[in-house]
């Protein structure tokens, strides 16, 4: 069992939102936008308190009276699953397992889809016993062809109405059923045993979730691993040879004393009344066995230390440690499927952590017998994978006509990519999910707010220097390289389909024929090259929906613009003080000759002077995206 889909409504900050799930689920987008408000919810529907909630987390739009609701749809059931959860909640016949969690000003109440008798629903909704006895004894006298019972009692009734569903399967349909102690609020129903979702919130204290409690997850740790059977089996007998042996120690100090304080009483009572005898004995305190509450402590060299007096580091590595062994431990098929979500896992970590950590979730979620989901709310390109670019979803905010603020869902997904790109990139490539070099920068694309695509690091590295690192890193644009020409049409379909505004530039190649003719190549390479760079530049124009071109040159839309041959050939003829600064740089010591990335940057970061022609107006293009 895996969480499929969410649907949230009037959460916080949060509308109307759905949201689908992967086995690992990275949630990316400026702050304040809701993230981590989406792993709340599901903390809030599987973890919160009966009545947790307040008028305050209502979304500020919908007004007071309005219902927080969340939906939550479990995929992959397993034959496991549908015993534990019965034909009523997970019939053969359905892929699907679905429960609500509503809160309102008179309600907090968990429901599931279920298969049921719709006239029966209208009874068990009702909120008193009268109301119910009044409706049910109505469908007797409508209905009796379903020869039910008189009224006795709710109880009663209850049973007698799930019974006649049991034995008429064939009359019942989808419907939303109240059904508290199916799912409770303190974790002790069927779902509870099936699913565990463990939130870790980026203002978590380490050090509480270390303790041995109910609830934390060094507490679910051992509750799943721990076999305490024999611990309190043992317990057991001792508390009885202590119960044995304090009964013998107080009648052996006491017994005395005792039998002779009653027969003193007894005469006494005896002036009052006759037959009757005053005994006294003692009484000791009951013992019950009890699991041993286990400590957890650091041994930093020779010093051994309470986890809260560890540096904040150590302490979220604890932290992430500990869910990755009650991920492994507690998710057999005996003990149910489990979601990890956390906020930020970045924090507090070195970037070679942060990488170790985000391979060790992505391995957690892999194993094939785990049963475990990974989601996260984070800001760190370090925990986003750009081959899984489908597991990405990205939230932004923006007004509606109605002038409130509404928070959007976009996802890229494999089948959507595919469609985009259909007659451009082969669909086998996209989900093989081939470590193609055009995905390598996306990772950080994904954060940003507009990206300008280009074909090499070198194109990249000029226009960071020239305009990103003076103008538009402010506002949250970024360069990023393909690789080359015929893998920059899968990273822009990527980001488009997360709906980042996205500027490809590239090469039109005219002057490969003279280039290849000065290198001595053959007619026959300089053909095939030619014919290409042609057929590769009418791709990008088809996937624009533009007229074919051999050559396009100049702004050709408002995201797409063709340089005229190439970015090298434009900057001699409209930007020669930046080549005079790179051989100066070269000259200095401080760069390398030929082409490199990092001497082309730093040439065009130093160049004091700006650049005109063709290259100027590709400028002011990138400063409107």
């Amino acid at each position: 069992m895996r969480i499929a889909s969410v649907h949230i409504q009037n959460f916080r900050s949060l509308r109307d939102v759905k949201v689908e799930f992967d086995e690992v689920t990275t949630f990316v987008g400026p702050n304040g936008v809701g993230k981590s408000t989406v792993l709340r919810a599901l903390d809030w529907v599987f973890n919160g308190a009966k009545d947790s909630l307040t008028a305050e987390d209502i979304y500020a739009e919908a007004g007071a009276a309005a219902r927080i609701r969340v939906r939550v749809t479990f995929d992959q059931i397993s034959e496991s699953d549908r015993v534990a959860l019965g034909e009523k909640y997970a019939p053969s016949s359905r892929d699907e397992f679905t429960i609500w969690r509503t809160w309102g000003a008179d309600e907090d109440k968990i429901t599931a889809r279920a298969m049921a008798f719709p006239q029966f629903e209208s009874v068990r909704v009702l909120p008193t016993a009268a109301d119910k006895r009044a409706r049910y004894n109505a469908i007797r006298s409508e209905s009796p062809d379903l020869a039910l019972p008189p009224w006795s009692s709710v109880a009663a009734t209850e049973a007698a109405m799930g019974e006649w569903e049991r034995a008429n399967a064939g009359s019942l349909a989808e419907a939303e059923v109240s059904d508290s102690h199916f799912f409770g609020f303190h974790g002790q129903g069927k779902l509870a045993e099936l699913f565990d979702f463990v939130f870790v919130a980026a203002d978590l204290r380490a050090y509480e979730e270390s303790m041995d409690g109910r609830g934390t997850i060094v507490g679910r740790i051992l509750a799943k691993v721990l076999d305490t059977s024999a611990v309190l089996s043992d317990m057991h007998d001792l508390a009885i040879a202590f119960s044995e042996q304090q009964a013998a120690i107080t009648s052996r100090h006491l017994g005395t004393q005792l039998d002779a304080l009653a027969q003193e009483l007894t005469n006494e009572v005896s002036a009052f009344t006759l037959g009757r005898q005053v005994y006294l004995s003692s009484s000791g305190a009951e013992i019950r066995p009890q699991t041993p509450k286990i400590q957890v402590s650091i041994q930093d060299q020779s010093v051994n230390t309470e986890v809260h007096r560890q540096g904040h580091g150590f302490q979220r590595a604890l932290l992430l440690a500990s869910l990755k062994v009650l991920s492994r431990n507690g998710t057999d098929s005996r003990q149910g499927a489990m979601c990890l979500a956390i906020e930020e896992p970045e924090l507090y970590q070195h970037p070679t952590q942060a990488r170790a950590l985000a391979a060790v979730l992505r391995s957690l979620a892999s194993l094939p017998d785990a049963q475990v989901q990974i989601a996260y709310a984070t800001h760190s390109p370090h925990f986003v994978d750009p081959r899984y670019f489908d597991q990405v979803r990205r939230l932004t905010r923006k007004n509606t006509e109605e002038g409130y603020p509404a928070v959007a869902v976009r996802q890229a997904s494999l089948d959507a990519v595919c469609e985009r790109l259909r007659g451009f990139v082969e669909e086998r490539s996209i989900r093989s999910r081939w470590d193609q070099v055009c995905l390598k920068q996306l990772a950080e694309a994904f954060f940003a707010d507009g990206v300008i695509l280009v074909e090499g690091d070198t194109e990249r590295a000029i226009l960071e220097g020239a305009v990103l690192g003076k103008t538009l890193a402010v506002s949250g644009v970024t360069v990023a390289s393909a690789g080359g020409k015929p893998h920059i049409l899968l990273p822009y379909a990527i980001l488009e389909g997360l709906g980042i505004n996205t500027l490809l530039i590239f090469d039109n190649d005219s002057g490969v024929r003279s280039r290849m003719t000065l290198q001595g190549k053959s007619e026959l390479d300089i053909g095939a090259a030619e014919l290409n760079t042609q057929d590769q530049n009418r791709r990008i124009l088809g996937y624009f929906a533009l007229g074919e071109e051999d050559f396009p040159t100049g702004v050709l839309s408002q995201r797409l613009i063709a340089i005229e041959d190439n970015l090298e050939v434009m900057i001699a003829k409209d930007w020669p003080e930046w080549e005079q600064k790179r051989a100066q740089i070269v000259a200095d010591g401080r760069g390398v000759a030929g082409k490199h990335m990092g001497t082309y940057g730093l040439a065009a970061e130093e160049c004091v002077t700006l650049p005109g022609g063709s290259f100027l107006k590709l400028l002011e293009q990138v400063s409107t995206l």
